[in-house]
């Protein structure tokens, strides 16, 4: 499955680009995420509760240009690959690109379940940009 998505948010290519980057923000919009740790600057531990069932993975921060690209993928039981780019539309305007690739092996999402399907992506997405907007408490 492939999902691509554009939109708008309110605030400057920076602090978009900081929450990107903020990984442990990661389950504030994530559907299924509980936690998002980066052991080094390019190694990532990913927890994910999958319709009830923990499990962790690690992702590979493939690239990093800061304020305008980040990427990763994932090393080992999925195949899930992130890519973000950010396109300054005014001082406090951003457009944000992103391209989502989830290709299930082995367990990790079993058929029939429905945690990261395109309409989940989508809202997930739509939360990010709450995030950004400052609308949606961090906390959540």
């Amino acid at each position: 499955m492939q999902v691509d998505e554009r939109f708008e948010v309110g605030a400057s290519r920076a602090e978009v680009f900081r929450l990107w980057t903020a990984f442990e923000q990661y389950p504030s919009f994530l559907t299924g995420v509980d936690s998002v740790y980066a052991e080094t600057s390019e190694r990532l531990r990913w927890r994910a509760s999958i319709a009830g069932l923990p499990r962790s993975f690690y992702a590979i921060v493939t690239e990093y240009e800061p304020d305008e690209r980040l990427a990763f993928v994932s090393v080992d039981q999925s195949s899930l690959g992130w890519w973000v780019d950010l396109v300054e539309l005014g001082p406090h305007r951003t457009e944000v690109r992103v391209r989502v690739i989830v290709s299930p092996r082995g367990d990790l999402w079993a058929p029939g379940l429905t945690e990261l399907d395109e309409l989940t992506i989508r809202c997930d997405l739509l939360r990010f940009r709450a995030l950004a907007e400052g609308t949606l408490s961090q906390a959540a």
